[in-house]
């Protein structure tokens, strides 16, 4: 951890879940527009593999769990600065709610809204459940949602399953039990590796829906994303963890901005580079790696002379309807927790 307030493994996964997010967005914002015009006709199988089993449905349900995650944490160390956190977190989704439907102006399909509404539902009725109740009933919104909606209907289960860890207290303890990481890493790409195996080899996997959606595929999919979420967490205790960190906690700590930034740059690049087409591939590397690198060199940048990214400032200033300071006072001026007001005193909601 960088500070007593932040867990920075945390800041590099959710990182690394943005990068992975980029990907799917290029296609799905820039290229099948321009491929069907009409919004109609695009199939999964159209996706390059490397899209469709490495990224598509992995690493958006790591990053909404990740946003429960958050959540939890906010709760638990808001409810130190004033008796009624849960009208702060009902205003701070209010908030990414009306950032969502301008977003969608830009970006039909974005997910900054779905989190506002599903946050409002789900999570704070889900606030009232113990960490342990959370978890179960998670796991359960996750097995029943997944059947019923493609790609969003586990998206509730998540958010409940990632509030009950927050609350079982598995964020701070990622580094204190690399052998349960190291556990789960190899369960969860056992099942990715297999699933990958036997759709090479043209073995049937059963769909284990009684539904319209198909749930061993949102289930790989979650799998997927833990198994790219432990990894990178064990890679950070490795001579590799230095270069994680420096790369992707900074875009971590502003995801928010750099989510928004890069719709902004895929809109504005995608021409001068030629992108049209699904056949335009290098294209499309080209396109994702330049907004990674501009990301990662910019927020570096940024959360050297600022405590917050851009949007995050803001959306902390509605949060607390307060003014907070964004510009370091000094070299050991550390930023508090993302989540988490600033740290002068705040008044009660």
């Amino acid at each position: 951890m960088t500070s007593e307030n932040r867990i920075e493994d945390l800041d590099v996964v959710r990182g690394l879940a943005l990068c992975g997010i980029h990907v799917v967005n290029v296609y799905q914002q820039v290229v099948l527009p321009q491929v069907y015009p009409e919004g109609i006709g695009f199939g999964l199988a159209e996706l390059p593999d490397v899209v469709r089993y490495g990224f598509y449905e992995r690493f958006l349900p790591l990053f909404t769990l990740l946003f429960g995650v958050s959540a939890g944490i906010f709760l638990a160390r808001a409810a130190r600065r004033t008796d009624r956190p849960r009208v702060v977190l009902a205003r701070r989704l209010a908030a990414l709610a009306v950032l969502g439907v301008l977003h969608q102006l830009v970006h039909p399909g974005e997910v900054l809204l779905v989190y506002a509404v599903l946050g409002l539902v789900v999570l704070l009725p889900g606030s009232w459940l113990t960490g342990t109740a959370a978890c179960v009933t998670g796991v359960a919104l996750v097995l029943v949602g997944g059947q019923l909606v493609p790609g969003y209907g586990v998206m509730p289960g998540l958010l409940v399953l990632g509030l009950g860890l927050a609350r079982r207290g598995v964020p701070e303890g990622l580094g204190r039990h690399p052998g349960r990481v190291a556990a789960t890493f190899a369960t969860c790409t056992a099942v990715a590796v297999a699933y990958i195996g036997a759709i090479s080899a043209g073995v049937s996997v059963p769909t284990l829906s009684w539904g319209w959606s198909s749930l061993t595929g949102q289930l790989v999919g979650i799998c997927t994303g833990l198994a790219y979420a432990t990894g990178t967490v064990l890679l950070l205790r490795t001579r590799a963890g230095g270069a994680l960190r420096a790369a992707l906690a900074p875009m971590g700590r502003t995801a928010l901005t750099n989510y928004l930034l890069a719709t902004a740059l895929m809109l504005g690049l995608a021409g001068p580079l030629g992108i049209d087409g699904l056949d335009d591939g290098g294209a499309i590397a080209v396109l994702v790696l330049l907004i990674i690198v501009l990301e990662a060199v910019a927020s570096a940048w940024w959360l050297r002379r600022f405590r917050y990214g851009p949007v995050e400032w803001l959306w902390r200033c509605v949060t607390w309807w307060e003014r907070v300071p964004l510009r370091r006072a000094g070299p050991g001026d550390d930023v508090a927790a993302d989540v988490v007001g600033h740290h002068g005193r705040h008044g009660h909601a």
